[in-house]
């Protein structure tokens, strides 16, 4: 058996006549690669013919299917030559495309379905080519003829005739001019509106919850954007894994386009356990319980726990999506929080209820109010303070990711109006603004980001702020390098905190393939001023972190160094997290 498939073998490899090809006379790189894709020339050339006659039969076979790549690409004047030639055994094979010019779109028209009337649809903004994403006098490529008839039924789905097809294709090619005349013939169908619902999977979901997010209104005039925001909330809310609606093919008695939801529930209940080592916290661990839809409708409460040496706590959340209107929520928490760090030991029990908005694509605002109650010990001002706070939280980003941004830019305002519950004429508010850029420099090979952020506290004198809300530097989000929250005017070790800040940070990111190095410079100065000031003391830290770019963000690993170390400051701080520092 071996013998005989060796002498069937034999003669293949002994009579093949190896080849290269040339293609020249065309400039255009894509249809270069697509007649590359087309020609048996190329996709066989590992399997050569026996013979040049055999080349000779390949390249007419490929001729045909060259010229329909070339005509795919608007050279409809095209023809192909070619020459074969023998050396050292190996043939030379040329193969010469003759374009001609490219021709062009001059025109491109609606019909009816017998190509006669031009189209005029009633509920649709004209459709025009530019709609459909023609440019008239560019290069006729016949893949944007055809992606323009995806387009059309798209734009007709969006404005009311979900059933509409296209019967024909129209094109009249002007051998003298050199341009084409293009046509799409269509059967818009029936004006269809909203018919009535039927939905299936649902186990643990009550149908509520899917009603209240549909976006159209049994009756109103079909659109496909009503069908994909209705797609896109249900998938927002973590309850499904997959959501396909449909339609019938065909109107009711009623003249309505029956609808159909066909959802996958996901998992509604998640535990998840982690433990850490930071330099700053030293060993700990995270614990949080969540079940997505208490009662069936899309609320949520959550136990998360935390507890390090530094940071112990325990938060109970409710959260009720789409609170009133639409991408609105309705957040509640219990917070019980201990402290204990260099600058002091503090308790905090917080009750608190916020609003939260998704006002578009970029900006999110919440507001709430909440209650507090704090006891600080082992400071340089201890105390005891009952506090209600209105706190406002306003950011707009435009940045392109959350974890790994490259370009783009954020603003987050956060004001804070505080009033004692001892004490009813001590109010005071603090404010912050934050704002980072990013600018890719060489694509995203090396972006430059910064931060810069401003804070404020004014209203009440300083022993009657209490020193956890008092600004203190000192962590990885402004002066890397010093000891935990401790940079500020100091009472021998003790920091007393500041009523004014300002943190300056700069980061050149480099990348090299899946690994970064990011030296960072930071900046920051903290005062008893109410008002931020740069004739203060100025803190100032260098260091370098290494990033490793993984399918989910990057991994970050940081170290820096205090320039103005004092006693209390260790030489180095190291920082290990996921995702860039800002």
């Amino acid at each position: 058996m071996m013998r005989r498939f060796l002498t069937v073998l034999a003669p293949a490899i002994l009579f093949a006549l190896p080849y290269e090809v040339t293609f020249v006379g065309l400039e255009n790189e894509k249809a270069l690669n697509s007649i590359r894709d087309a020609a048996d020339l190329i996709t066989l050339q590992e399997r050569p013919p026996a013979s040049i006659n055999g080349i000779r039969y390949r390249i007419a076979g490929d001729i045909p299917d060259m010229l329909k790549v070339l005509r795919a690409y608007g050279y409809y004047d095209a023809t192909i030559t070619s020459d074969v030639q023998v050396e050292n055994e190996k043939a030379q094979v040329t193969i010469y495309l003759h374009t001609g010019p490219q021709y062009t779109l001059r025109s491109y028209q609606i019909f009816h379905g017998d190509c006669t009337q031009p189209a005029e649809i009633p509920c649709c903004d004209p459709l025009t080519p530019e709609r459909l994403g023609l440019k008239i006098g560019s290069p006729l490529l016949s893949f944007n003829i055809v992606n323009a008839e995806l387009n059309l039924l798209s734009e007709l789905s969006r404005c009311g005739y979900p059933l509409a097809s296209v019967e024909k294709r129209k094109v009249i090619v002007d051998m003298d001019k050199k341009d084409v005349e293009a046509a799409a013939c269509i059967d818009e169908g029936p004006l269809s509106k909203f018919g009535p619902v039927s939905i299936f999977g649902l186990k643990t979901v009550k149908a509520k919850f899917v009603l209240d997010r549909i976006s159209w209104d049994e009756g109103k005039i079909y659109s496909s954007d009503d069908v994909q925001h209705t797609q896109k909330r249900l998938l927002d809310s973590d309850l499904f894994s997959s959501v396909l609606i449909s339609h019938d093919g065909h109107l009711d008695e009623n003249g309505q386009l029956p609808m159909k939801m066909r959802l996958s529930e996901a998992k509604h209940r998640q535990i998840s356990l982690g433990v850490f080592y930071a330099t700053v916290d030293g060993p700990g661990g995270i614990f949080t319980w969540t079940h997505r839809n208490l009662r069936g409708l899309g609320e949520s409460v959550s136990l998360n726990g935390e507890f390090s040496k530094r940071y112990l706590a325990g938060t109970i959340t409710y959260k009720k999506p789409d609170f009133w209107t639409e991408d609105q929520t309705l957040r509640a928490m219990g917070q019980i929080e201990r402290q204990d760090i260099t600058a002091y030991i503090a308790f905090l029990y917080r009750f608190a209820t916020f609003i939260e908005r998704k006002w578009d694509v970029k900006t999110n605002v919440s507001f709430g109010l909440e209650v507090q109650h704090i006891n600080v010990a082992d400071s340089a001002s201890d105390g005891r303070y009952n506090l209600i706070d209105l706190p406002v939280f306003i950011r707009y980003n435009t940045s392109d990711d959350l974890l790994n941004p490259t370009k783009g830019y954020t603003i987050v305002y956060q004001p804070h109006l505080f009033q004692s519950l001892d004490h009813g004429a001590q109010h005071f508010i603090k404010q912050r603004l934050t704002t980072t850029f990013y600018l890719p420099l060489i694509k995203k090979w090396f972006v430059f980001a910064g931060r810069f952020q401003f804070g404020s506290i004014a209203g009440a004198k300083q022993k009657n702020v209490p020193l956890p809300i008092l600004f203190l530097g000192g962590s990885e989000d402004d002066l890397r390098g010093y000891r935990y929250l401790t940079v500020s005017p100091l009472d021998g070790d003790k920091p007393l905190g500041g009523r004014s800040a300002i943190f300056i940070s700069l980061e050149p990111r480099f990348r090299f393939g899946d690994v970064g190095i990011v030296p960072f410079a930071d900046f920051g100065t903290v005062a008893f001023n109410e008002l931020p000031t740069v004739d203060t003391k100025w803190f100032k830290s260098l260091g370098l972190g290494l990033r490793y770019f993984t399918f989910f963000g990057p991994l970050r690993l940081d170290i820096g160094f205090p320039l103005d170390r004092r006693s209390i400051d260790p030489a180095f701080r190291i920082y290990a997290s996921i995702g860039q520092t800002y």
